[in-house]
């Protein structure tokens, strides 16, 4: 099964089961949650890494680090976010067995990561 080169490969998905989604039971009370979860496993949020490949006029830098914003640096190491882990990269986040926990508890707490809100400004690259 062809998933794509970005889809981030969450050990709960392997077999997928399109009956019980356990992304839809935690995330299926919003419409706007269930958006933010889908762009991190599918790394198809407006982020920099998102707008380098597709609008590369468009600013690419995270506001707060002044790095590429992608990803691994919104989930990993990037400053605006609170995270209760300390990872070097995705592959590490990966191979935990409560990667998906992680990734649904990191989306709680940070409401705007992943989402219109916190993609890279026109503001911010004049600066």
């Amino acid at each position: 099964m062809y998933v794509g080169r970005g889809f981030l490969r969450l050990k709960v998905f392997d077999p997928p089961n399109p009956v019980k989604s356990p992304a839809l039971s935690a995330h299926g009370h919003s419409k706007a949650a269930m958006a933010r979860f889908c762009r991190a496993v599918l790394d198809h949020a407006p982020i920099g890494s998102f707008r380098r490949w597709f609008f590369p006029d468009l600013p690419s830098t995270c506001p707060e680090c002044g790095v590429l914003q992608d990803r691994a640096h919104v989930l990993l190491k990037c400053k605006r976010y609170r995270r209760w882990w300390e990872l070097r990269g995705e592959f590490e986040f990966l191979q935990r067995v409560s990667a998906y926990c992680k990734l649904n508890g990191f989306l709680t707490v940070n409401e705007s990561a992943f989402s219109f809100a916190d993609a890279p400004s026109e503001e911010h690259s004049r600066q």
